[in-house]
């Protein structure tokens, strides 16, 4: 049972939950640190449609579905800080990263489209 009062206790939870929030950045780093964990990482944050404004016109139906969205977007969000706080550098790797596969898979669209027609 935790007493707020009794101070080696305090400072025992506070070091618990310093370690906790250290081994989480380590992890998402580690995460980052790999192409896989960068693809995975970007993909997410693609399912949690940061660009959106989560409005959805219509009744009761669609405010449910807003406020899911919104709570999606939130998660992204959060995550997104997190990627900032811990591993920018790799953060911005990412988005270069999902920029030039976006343009491979233009480029390939746009041979296939000409094969197509020739």
């Amino acid at each position: 049972m935790h007493d707020p009062n009794d101070a080696r206790q305090v400072r025992q939870a506070e070091q618990r939950e310093k370690l906790g929030r250290e081994r989480a950045a380590d992890d998402l780093h580690a995460v980052m640190e790999t192409e896989y964990g960068r693809r995975f990482v970007h993909g997410l944050l693609g399912l949690c449609n940061l660009r959106s404004d989560g409005y959805v016109p219509g009744g009761p139906e669609a405010q449910r579905h807003q406020d899911y969205m919104a709570g999606r977007r939130s998660i992204g969000i959060e995550l997104l800080g997190e990627l900032e706080r811990h591993a920018p550098h790799l953060t911005e790797r990412m988005s270069e990263e999902a920029r030039l596969m976006q343009v491979e898979a233009e480029l390939a669209d746009l041979i296939a489209e000409e094969q197509n027609d020739g």
